[in-house]
């Protein structure tokens, strides 16, 4: 009796000792995927401009959020690379931009200034962000090698590190379209025939920056480079133009400036009146009385990036013969 007596007590310290030590167990912790992957590892940003690569992290069953941070930076022969991890100021929106902002002020007060590391990672998402205040004076770019860098995960479910990943930025493109060699043409145009053969013709577009202010204006030229009043686009909306204030005419009428805040279009991913797929949107267009007495409508449409703040001018320059403007 006393040996089954012992043998029950010795079963209940077990059990006992078992269910007070389940407390110990890790039975609250965070599931960390073995399965989790970057869906990028190699990432060729251009200097000058804000570029983000989103939703390149697969977190597979991981309980989110996980904690995401770039570490080992390290120049493509393993040497240090503080410049990534220097920091610069970056111009940031506190307040989202709409497009639909009446005043320079009012995109002004939207934006702040802060401290940040050029190469960036979000702690929470692990989408990375080379901000556009990084030039070629202080990143290695192409044809140089680059760098290679780690990414650490965690959560309180696990570890896990990301090596050798690459980053091979390109020398700064100010604006776009961007032709290192050739010429830069209209996205579209309408009915643009010229005004002596009568046969379809097409500006170049030359961008020319005149000063480190914060503006942007418009010009056409005719094939002896003398300026074509823009009064002749009689069916272009000034106004609408592009999102920019204080819209200016020279005396002449042979160009348009307009106060605007950098880079254009402001938002790359968002689509306003003023800009579409990355890109600011314009359209000079103009009506003429045709043979027949039919109103024919003409035009061309440029759609372009700027990324580098300063008085930028953009030239329509007509090679051949300017466009028909007179009526039949």
């Amino acid at each position: 009796m006393n040996k089954i007596y012992s043998q029950l007590m010795f079963l209940t310290v077990i059990i006992f000792l078992l269910l007070g030590c389940k407390k110990n167990f890790p039975s609250d912790l965070d599931a960390f995927s073995l399965e989790m992957n970057f869906t990028q590892t190699e990432f060729k940003p251009i200097l000058g401009r804000t570029t983000q690569y989103q939703d390149i992290f697969n977190a597979g069953e991981s309980t989110l959020p996980l904690s995401f941070r770039i570490s080992a930076i390290r120049t493509f022969d393993g040497k240090e690379a503080p410049e990534l991890l220097k920091l610069f100021p970056v111009s940031i929106w506190k307040q989202p931009y709409t497009g639909l902002e009446t005043t320079l002020a009012e995109i002004q007060a939207k934006r702040d200034t802060v401290m940040r590391p050029l190469w960036e990672i979000a702690s929470h998402s692990g989408n990375l962000t080379m901000h556009g205040t990084s030039n070629s004076t202080v990143l290695k770019s192409y044809p140089d090698s680059g760098y290679y860098f780690d990414v650490e995960v965690s959560s309180n479910g696990g570890r896990r590190f990301f090596k050798n990943m690459l980053l091979t930025p390109t020398k700064e493109q100010p604006y776009a379209p961007f032709v290192e060699r050739g010429n830069i043409y209209p996205t579209a145009t309408i009915n643009l025939l010229g005004d002596s053969t009568r046969t379809f013709v097409q500006p170049q577009i030359w961008f020319y920056k005149k000063g480190e202010g914060s503006s942007l204006s418009f010009k056409f030229l005719g094939p002896d480079l003398q300026p074509i009043k823009l009064s002749k686009f009689n069916n272009t909306n000034w106004d609408k133009l592009v999102h920019g204030f204080n819209k200016t005419f020279a005396k002449d009428s042979t160009s348009v400036r307009y106060d605007v805040a950098y880079p254009i279009p402001l938002v790359s991913t968002l689509k306003t009146d003023w800009a579409s797929a990355g890109r600011a949107t314009t359209f000079f267009g103009y009506s003429r009385i045709a043979f027949g007495g039919i109103r024919q409508f003409s035009g061309l449409e440029f759609d372009f990036s700027i990324y580098e703040k300063g008085d930028w001018e953009i030239i329509f320059f007509f090679p051949d013969e300017q466009p028909l403007f007179d009526n039949d």
